[in-house]
């Protein structure tokens, strides 16, 4: 049921273990299907999880996802108990030593990138973060924004020589930002850490409903940055798109413009550096958004004075 491409993919990432968990997922979507009386479609096109559609035996849709065990996919199950209810997808069952997640089918599952009007879609977005948005629990494993930032230390490791791709005063200034950011965060949440449009879908039931959450522990003006990293190309003016998506989210989620942007400038270049572990050239998407959040960081210094 595995497609090959999906199979290559594994490999490619993971080596032999790869391979040894294709066949193993193989196996337990086998038993999954009889256990359960499923009905499978043909899988979803995605390049890190395995997703199937699937029919139970009282005609309920559903999507069965399932991930090689490292710990991104297993704060996913963490996170989609913690979020189940507050305009996320919901969980039919799941078994998290197995592997696999079954899930609610989102339908018609229209993205929000769906809509046309920018205003509509922020507001959609506020809406859902404000609902998802909640006090960490006492004790729980999930990452925090801290964690994250790691990865521009191992850039730097990978680049001790200088001859990485990304320009040094800007993974300096990501630095030295995150470090003044981190060190004066006060209210911390449980974020959905990967907010965009594309895991914003629409539900006939439901509503606007979020799904892949990886579960990241920081301040809330964080989980705006991954929006605005997607979708902007296409606007003739990407600088003013950016300014009115930050100001906008602001003001609907009453959260610190400064802040905000200071955030989309490090997450920015941090996404960059994430890109070059993956060995593509994706990083020219974060710093060209690094470029523009360094833009608005010097507005708001020029108003201020």
């Amino acid at each position: 049921m595995i497609p090959d491409y999906f199979q290559e993919k594994m490999k490619a990432m993971y080596g032999e273990s790869g391979t040894a968990w294709v066949e193993q997922a193989e196996q337990t979507l086998s038993a999954l299907k009889e256990k359960r009386n499923l009905t499978f479609g043909d899988p979803f096109s995605l390049s890190y999880n395995f997703v199937v559609p699937a029919v139970l035996d009282d005609g309920t849709s559903a999507v069965v996802k399932m991930g090689y065990p490292n710990k991104e996919f297993l704060n996913e199950f963490h996170a989609l108990r913690k979020f189940t209810g507050d305009a996320m997808v919901n969980v039919i069952d799941l078994d998290e030593e197995a592997g696999w997640i079954l899930l609610s089918h989102i339908q018609p599952g229209h993205a929000l990138h769906f809509l046309c009007d920018e205003k509509a879609r922020l507001e959609i977005f506020a809406s859902v973060a404000r609902q998802l948005w909640h006090k960490p629990p006492s004790s729980h494993s999930f990452p925090d924004v801290e964690a994250w930032s790691e990865g521009i230390r191992r850039y730097r490791s990978r680049f001790n020589d200088g001859t990485g791709p990304l320009p040094e005063k800007m993974i300096s200034k990501a630095e030295s930002l995150f470090l003044q950011l981190l060190s004066s965060s006060k209210e911390h949440y449980l974020l959905h850490g990967d907010l965009h449009h594309e895991n914003i879908l629409y539900s006939d039931s439901s509503g606007w409903t979020a799904i892949d959450p990886k579960g990241l522990i920081g301040e809330r003006e964080y989980d705006c940055i991954q929006y605005t990293l997607n979708h902007w190309k296409d606007h003739e003016d990407p600088l003013e798109l950016l300014r009115f998506r930050a100001s906008t989210l602001s003001s609907l989620l009453s959260l610190s413009y400064e802040r905000l942007i200071a955030y989309g400038f490090c997450h920015s270049v941090l996404s960059a550096c994430w890109c070059t572990e993956d060995g593509g050239d994706c990083w020219e998407n974060g710093m060209a958004i690094a470029e523009m959040y360094e833009k608005l960081i010097e507005e708001t210094k020029a108003d201020s004075c």
